[in-house]
């Protein structure tokens, strides 16, 4: 049987005392140690393979070193592109700093007491709430109570810890677009239900862009997906079969879009000639698409990373508040809006680079 790797063992390869070697691996707060030190004992860690014992950990410093990543329902992981990149960005921070990181999608619905109860029954030390929805009073109550609770997006009430980006900006920004290139009947498909607060926002962004042109908002064009390619497939069709006459569509995500791009061949309509397609999030495979669609970039790893750092000072009482500009958005262009030339546009100023 092969004998557990302890803090001896690592207090001796890496020539510190046992104590020194504690407070690393527990985070310790108030501790203070040069990086050069705290860097050398986890790579020792991670090069002996030491397995923390949660147990005695949660003895010693009360804390489990767990966070609870919260999802509104289980098959996100199946159908929205965006999160298992983002998930795989927030693991790495966690691997890293000798956290785990665990799962749980909550039935609909879910009770007043849904994300308390989890924080208790799964002995996290800190909560990542992702795609907040509105009017969640279990999300209220969590958020009230104080426990660490970080919101990736949303809910725009006062108190909340979240992370954010200026997405009804980037949506207005990428509606703009097509109007510059002369689309005045633009269709957009909703990535999800209204209940979503990004959804909310992405339709927001869209209708200003299409005021501040002086085009009507037509409610004959919208219409919502749900997160899935097959959804966005069924949702252009209706939008195809209803007669709208567009030309172009704002998609709320990739998946979206790439599944609504389907819809619009098989009518017998060309991308980008007949019509022009936007998505949202530049996941990978919208750079793939048939033709490469034109698209958001959302920075999915560099999302998850930040959560998790947020999520870690949290647990450590440090100040998170509300950032709603986190990361800068880009306008990634590409064949499926007929603009030929690939370039990168900031939001908000659009200024042209290479993609």
């Amino acid at each position: 049987m092969t004998r557990r790797v302890t803090t001896f063992d690592i207090a001796r390869e890496a020539e510190v005392s046992r104590t020194t070697v504690s407070h690393i691996l527990n985070d310790q707060p108030g501790v203070h140690l040069s990086a050069k030190t705290k860097a050398r004992v986890l790579a020792t860690a991670r090069r002996l393979g030491y397995v923390p014992n949660s147990a005695a950990q949660m003895l010693v410093t009360g804390r489990s070193r767990t966070i609870g990543l919260v999802f509104p329902r289980a098959d996100l992981l199946a159908v929205d592109a965006f999160v298992p990149i983002m998930i795989y960005g927030l693991n790495e921070v966690c691997r890293e700093r000798g956290y785990r990181l665990v799962m749980e999608a909550l039935r609909e619905p879910a009770g007043e007491d849904a994300y308390l109860d989890l924080a208790k029954s799964k002995r996290v030390d800190s909560l990542i709430v992702i795609n907040p929805r509105k009017g969640d009073r279990a999300l209220e109550k969590v958020v009230k109570s104080k426990f660490p609770v970080l919101i990736a997006g949303t809910t725009d009430r006062p108190g909340e810890n979240a992370i954010a980006t200026q997405e009804g900006q980037a949506s207005r920004n990428v509606t703009s677009h097509l109007i510059s290139l002369g689309h005045q009947r633009i269709a957009h498909i909703g990535h999800a239900s209204l209940d979503y607060v990004a959804v909310g926002r992405r339709l927001e962004g869209y209708r200003t862009a299409l005021e501040t042109a002086g085009l009507p908002f037509d409610e004959a064009l919208v219409t919502q997906g749900d997160f899935s390619f097959d959804s966005g497939y069924a949702a252009m069709k209706r939008l195809l079969t209803s007669n709208v006459r567009a030309t172009a569509l704002f998609a709320g995500n990739d998946t979206i879009a790439i599944g609504a791009m389907r819809a619009i061949r098989e009518t017998g309509l060309s991308i980008p000639r007949d019509f022009a397609v936007v998505g949202y999030d530049d996941v990978p495979s919208a750079a793939f698409a048939c033709p490469p669609l034109t698209t958001v970039r959302t920075h999915a790893y560099e999302h998850g990373k930040l959560f998790a750092e947020a999520a870690i000072k949290l647990m450590d009482k440090e100040e998170v508040g509300s950032q709603q500009d986190a990361l800068p958005l880009e306008l990634i262009i590409r064949e499926s809006c007929g603009d030929k030339a690939e370039k990168v546009r900031p939001v908000p100023d659009l200024v042209p680079r290479k993609s």
